[in-house]
């Protein structure tokens, strides 16, 4: 127990001298250290924010290509539509006046046919009505 109070005791004693406080040149190679620190960080920064304005600038002109792009995409579809709609014109209409010419042919067909139908009609009773008179005509006479 004596050589470990001895020891101990020994050990404070070379412990004592080795605290001590800084001194005004070691706190300005600490500062000339995180100076250095500082500077690289804030180059790595630089580097990294000129990195990302190519980027953006890239970014930009991508965005804008495929704006260009998009936009001569729908002048084609423009056409085609421009295309369709004169096709439509030129078919559509002259079939429309020959549907409704047709129509109107198949009215007036069939408007005759019933005058025809009623005229037939009359003329069967009219031819009727004289046979049954000459009947009897001979009859009487």
């Amino acid at each position: 127990m004596k050589t470990i109070l001895l020891l101990l005791i020994l050990f404070c004693a070379i412990a004592m001298p080795a605290m001590s406080t800084l001194t005004d040149a070691d706190l300005d190679k600490i500062r000339l250290i995180v100076k250095e620190e500082v500077k690289k960080e804030v180059m790595s920064l630089k580097a990294d924010i000129d990195t990302l304005k190519t980027d953006g600038a890239i970014r930009q002109t991508e965005i804008t290509n495929l704006k260009e792009n998009v936009n001569k995409g729908f002048d084609n579809v423009q056409k085609n539509f421009d295309r369709q709609n004169n096709i439509i014109a030129c078919i559509g209409i002259p079939l429309a006046l020959i549907a409704i010419g047709a129509t109107v042919w198949g009215i007036l067909a069939h408007r005759r046919n019933t005058k025809d139908h009623a005229l037939e009609k009359q003329i069967e009773v009219l031819t009727q009505e004289i046979e049954v008179l000459k009947q009897q005509q001979t009859v009487n006479s």
